[in-house]
């Protein structure tokens, strides 16, 4: 075997194209697992029952399935959000650029969030204890827009507060 067919190490130009992806590709990995059968509504309704139930003994059976819904698409939302933050700084620190926000990255990031929806309610089309919807994908796109439109909100407060402080000290 020659020496040429032995791989070397990696490049450190590709690992520090990667290091900011890592977070995101670890979430897609969280992601992955919560739609396996073990997080399915009998599962979680389980785990949640006994949880509620130890804080307070008197929750009725319906009330304990409205909140255990709730929880469930809160879920969705929150989730599916934290991968599209994870999303905007990957792309961010991958496409550079002088602004702290560009819609750019906000777009990249909902197109991946939406792959990964999609892709996660095709996979548990195939799992016979979940069911596939695609207002679970409305749900989760929700939550990515969110969390874009916090994003955005803060980088534009945070420069313009900055743009304040340097023109009244350069008045000075």
């Amino acid at each position: 075997m020659s020496s040429s067919a032995v791989p070397g190490p990696m490049p450190a130009s590709f690992l520090r194209r990667l290091l900011p992806w890592l977070p995101t590709l670890l979430w897609l990995s969280v992601l992955a697992s919560f739609s396996t059968d073990v997080f399915s509504a009998e599962h979680t309704g389980t785990v949640l029952w006994k949880i509620i139930h130890a804080l307070y003994s008197g929750i009725t059976e319906r009330q304990f399935q409205a909140l255990h819904f709730l929880v469930r698409k809160a879920a969705h939302f929150g989730s599916y959000g934290i991968l599209g933050v994870f999303a905007f700084y990957s792309w961010r620190a991958s496409l550079p650029a002088r602004p702290r926000w560009t819609i750019r990255w906000s777009g990249l990031a909902l197109l991946l969030t939406l792959a990964a929806a999609a892709l996660d309610e095709f996979h548990q089309s195939f799992v016979s204890s979940r069911t596939a919807s695609p207002r679970d994908v409305m749900l989760d796109m929700m939550g990515a827009v969110f969390f874009q439109v916090v994003i955005a909100s803060f980088t534009s407060l945070s420069s313009s507060a900055r743009r304040r402080k340097t023109s009244s000290t350069s008045r000075k």
